[in-house]
């Protein structure tokens, strides 16, 4: 068994209309999912389960649900070699609010254009959430959106980050190729 917290305001999209996402993640794992709307936990029940790694992976769906991907989004998580990593946006920002702020507007971007640009060019979801930027995607896709993600929080040029992005493309062509 295991638990996850989600923020109180997420808790919404992870039970769905009519509680059909709860549902629609229990039927896809086989795990039994417990929400506590008060407290924010989710408890994870995988004693029915015959696969171990879909706990994991259902743990992984519902933080994801909880850092502000749609479900639709987070449910590629369930896929063999897709990934969630979270980025704690307070190593670099501190308890500074105008440099947490200042930081989650340049990674959003115009109308959320860098943002929008990282996940066309990588390949990836990317979630700008409280103080955190998420990542779903398989290795190379996170290892590239990642790096982007970091280029704009030391402080590099939009531009520059999109010709990095536009370099490592190829990259995830190869990928693809491999995979086959």
């Amino acid at each position: 068994m295991y638990t996850v917290k989600i923020p109180q305001e997420r808790i919404g999209v992870l039970v769905g209309k009519k509680g059909e996402t709860k549902a629609e993640i229990e039927k896809m794992s086989q795990v039994g999912i417990t929400i506590d709307s008060a407290s924010g936990d989710v408890v994870i029940d995988d004693r029915k389960s015959n696969d171990p790694e879909m706990s994991l992976k259902t743990r992984d769906v519902i933080r994801a649900i909880g850092r502000g991907f749609s479900p639709q989004k987070a449910f590629r998580l369930f896929d063999t070699g897709t990934y969630l990593e979270v980025i704690d946006l307070k190593d670099f920002t501190g308890k500074n609010s105008k440099r947490a702020k200042t930081v989650k507007s340049r990674l959003i971007g115009t109308g959320g254009k860098t943002r929008k640009l990282i996940e066309e060019l990588s390949e990836s979801y990317v979630s700008i959430y409280g103080n955190t930027a998420s990542l779903i995607g398989d290795y190379v896709q996170n290892q590239i959106s990642r790096e982007s993600v970091m280029m704009i929080l030391r402080g590099n040029q939009h531009s520059t980050v999109y010709k990095y992005l536009e370099r490592r493309r190829k990259d995830i062509r190869l990928a693809k190729l491999d995979s086959v």
